[in-house]
């Protein structure tokens, strides 16, 4: 199957999916997720036969995707720009990038993309091989870019590489997530090819093997944070929560920050902070009652915790919410 039909088919399977549409336009394809717990973007620019880019922003805590696009498999790059995303992968692992990773796979998302802390910007390139040997042929040999090798070097023994990407790579990356608002396919081609072109002469870097996690250990972190996040006003030692599901603190603190990329207290700290800056937004409870709420008996301490988080005590961020709707 080319790629020209296989993006195809990507496309018009998750314009299938409930919460996702497909939107044309002359220079690009989008997958628009519109959601009740979020909005997301996917923006498809082919810049060779065999080699389309994507840009991706997404405020949700998952993208559904297709089961027929399980069995589609290009050869994938992909690069987290700012927030964090999880991929089951088809040999039952689950890998996470974090901002600045990038990992090279041939392996494709199933079930669905999850954003663990519900926010994530990347960018995304599809490879057909084949057909992009065919087309381009002469345009890869002059610029030297002996793609089998990328696949053979970077997915030979494992399938999917991750790794934190180099000043050089990274600085690559941004030029092209810098095109996302007003891209220019030229400069796309250019700086595609100036990406591949590096991944070939760089030295490959061992990958990281804390960026994959088993189910297992993907779910004690979940339903760790389902049972912290239940009641905000309780306090439950972690120890406890480590106890019940027989294993070692340690290693629930480890596979909690392998998911959400932040320890657990100051996930937490988070969680109880946006909680009651949706409560002071959205209802007239009093603060103090707010406080208690999210956990915080003392009025003073939770006070000094939301304005480090969002700049603004309480009352300023009430007040402030009020004006905006006004």
């Amino acid at each position: 199957m080319q790629l020209r039909d296989m993006i195809a088919s990507i496309l018009e399977n998750c314009d299938a999916v409930s919460g996702v549409t497909l939107k044309n336009s002359p220079n690009s394809r989008e997958l628009l997720l519109d959601q009740a717990n979020g909005k997301g973007r996917m923006t498809f620019h082919t810049l060779f036969p065999g080699l389309t880019l994507a840009f991706i922003f997404v405020n949700a805590p998952v993208w559904p995707e297709s089961d027929a696009n399980s069995n589609l498999k290009p050869l994938l790059i992909n690069y987290c720009v700012s927030g964090r995303s999880e991929l089951l992968l088809d040999d039952g692992s689950y890998i996470y990038l974090k901002e600045n990773d990038f990992c090279i796979s041939e392996q494709t998302a199933q079930k669905e993309y999850i954003f663990p802390t519900n926010r994530y910007q990347g960018i995304k390139i599809y490879i057909d091989l084949p057909l992009l040997l065919q087309s381009c042929g002469e345009l890869l040999k002059f610029f030297s870019l002996d793609l089998l090798s990328l696949e053979e070097h970077y997915c030979g023994r494992h399938k999917t590489y991750l790794s934190e990407a180099d000043g050089e790579l990274e600085a690559i990356f941004q030029k092209l997530w810098r095109l996302s608002e007003k891209p220019s396919v030229f400069h796309l081609q250019i700086d595609t090819l100036a990406l591949l072109h590096r991944l070939l002469n760089m030295e490959i870097r061992p990958p990281k093997t804390c960026g994959f996690y088993t189910e297992i250990q993907v779910e004690l972190a979940k339903r760790a944070a389902q049972i912290l996040s239940e009641d905000l006003r309780r306090h439950i030692p972690v120890r406890q929560i480590a106890e019940r599901f027989s294993v070692s603190e340690t290693s629930l603190k480890n596979y909690f920050r392998g998911v959400y990329g932040q320890n657990i207290s100051a996930w937490l700290r988070e969680i109880r902070m946006n909680e009651a800056a949706r409560l002071l937004s959205h209802t007239k409870r009093p603060i103090a009652e707010i406080s208690e709420q999210v956990g915080y008996s003392n009025q003073g301490k939770f006070a000094a915790v939301f304005k480090k988080q969002f700049g603004l005590s309480p009352l300023e961020y009430r007040r402030a919410c009020s004006c905006a709707i006004k």
